[in-house]
């Protein structure tokens, strides 16, 4: 057989269509209807929530709602551990989707804007005022 593996070069079938433009990315995709989220993330690796003002973000055009955790007990439940090794003193801690109380991490999410786009969502975040 003279055919090579090793060595020889092999054509990729993706490379013309992301070449030329006509690749299509999640980010073309607009359904009817559809409304954008972004989520404010904490730039603390721990601290305690004293209060969040989300007034100016809800009053922001093109915004269709904005949640925190206030929003979202007894509604949302916790997501719980996924698994704990048997016979383990460890304590399994349940996992907010949105911070009560105090952040425990870097980009723990704090709330969450719905809006009309992208853009308007974005520009949202930027007016919730959390006081840690």
């Amino acid at each position: 057989m003279t055919t090579r593996i090793f060595g020889s070069g092999i054509r990729r079938r993706e490379d013309p269509r992301l070449m030329t433009g006509q690749a299509a990315y999640t980010d073309d995709i607009k359904l009817a209807g559809m409304v954008h989220a972004a989520i404010l993330r904490s730039p603390h690796a721990h601290a305690k929530i004293n209060g969040i003002d989300t007034s100016a973000a809800k009053s922001a055009p093109g915004v269709l709602a904005v949640y925190t955790s206030a929003d979202t007990e007894g509604v949302l439940n916790p997501i719980p551990c996924a698994w704990q090794p048997p016979d383990s003193d460890i304590k399994a801690v349940d996992h907010h989707a949105l911070a009560v109380d105090v952040v425990r991490y870097v980009g723990d999410a704090v709330a969450v804007v719905v809006a009309e786009s992208r853009y308007q969502a974005e520009d949202a975040l930027e007016l919730i005022n959390v006081d840690y």
